[in-house]
């Protein structure tokens, strides 16, 4: 929980200082238009990153239940 209000506060902090279109936790809310019309749009690479750190999360977490212990 304390990592997701982690991410949250960054990708609020990030996008206000106007580098918010190159970090994927802020990407969604600038395509979305609620950073304001002052704020610059994501584009191809702040796509691409959203993708690679899904996609990264996604392999870490099946690495993850690979390696687990399920015997208990």
């Amino acid at each position: 929980m304390g990592a997701m209000f982690a991410a949250l506060f960054c990708a609020q902090v990030i996008a206000a200082l106007g580098f918010g279109h190159h970090f994927p936790w802020s990407v969604p809310g600038l395509y979305a238009g609620i950073a304001g019309p002052d704020q610059e749009r994501p584009g191809p690479i702040g796509f691409l990153l959203v993708l690679a750190v899904g996609a990264a999360g996604v392999l870490a977490t099946a690495a993850w239940w690979c390696r687990a212990d399920h015997h208990r």
